[in-house]
């Protein structure tokens, strides 16, 4: 059973099943990953095979995390639906957050190979790309994902980062201009933060750093950062 888009339940459920499905949707949504988890469980306890109850709990654990668990989950729903792109996509990402950038390169590839077009499957090639080191490689997919939606703030970002890591000012100026375009993501000012560290700028780091994160943690980064810098030759 499977589908090219979203999930296919594989597995009847109850009316109390049914009412714990919304509920751990709900709680997923609103970012109550506790109660997400639970109601997903409690679901899947009364039918194991259910594959929206499967991706639900795997995205969620991922994103809380978990990442080693959220594999399991996914990998049971993948055998159960391996045509479904939802289930096929999250697997890959759960794989990258889990630090397994090949394992997530062959999700992705195959995705691809399916459907060249999938600019979900290049954005998140990309990020397995840069896990592996290969930042010329991601930069391409970046590249490819701006030229067909030149407004994705999610691979302006990425590019950005990407460049930096590889040791370019071109990755701290995309950073910049994003930050002072008004995209108000905390994610997006700690790459910044980063990029400004790899760089050298630790005034900088530390100013960016401090608009999310409290002194200790500053302190954390900055001390990481020295560290990283090591490992990257940076260029003007």
């Amino acid at each position: 059973m499977g589908s090219k888009s979203g999930p296919t339940a594989n597995a009847t459920l109850d009316d109390k099943a049914r009412v714990q499905l919304r509920l751990a949707r709900a709680a997923q949504e609103a970012g109550n990953t506790g109660s997400a988890v639970r109601f997903y469980r409690a679901v899947l306890d009364q039918a194991p095979g259910h594959v929206g109850a499967l991706l639900g709990l795997g995205e969620t654990l991922s994103e809380s995390g978990s990442a080693a668990d959220a594999v399991v989950e996914l990998q049971k729903a993948a055998a159960a639906v391996p045509d479904n792109v939802e289930v096929q996509t999250a697997l890959g990402r759960a794989l990258v957050r889990a630090n397994r950038p090949v394992d997530a390169l062959n999700r992705f590839d195959a995705l691809l190979r399916r459907n060249d077009d999938d600019l979900r499957a290049r954005l998140n090639r990309g990020v397995a790309l840069d896990l592996a080191g290969r930042h010329a490689e991601a930069q391409g997919e970046y590249r490819h994902v701006l030229k067909a939606e030149p407004n994705n703030a999610t691979a302006m970002a990425n590019l950005g980062l990407s460049l930096a890591l590889n040791g370019s000012a071109e990755g701290v100026a995309i950073l910049e201009g994003l930050v002072q375009g008004g995209v108000d993501s905390p994610r997006v000012r700690q790459n910044l933060a980063l990029a400004y560290g790899l760089k050298g700028d630790r005034e900088a780091a530390a100013r960016v750093a401090r608009l999310d994160l409290d002194d200790a943690n500053v302190r954390s980064n900055l001390a990481f950062y020295e560290t990283a810098r090591q490992f990257v030759a940076f260029k003007p």
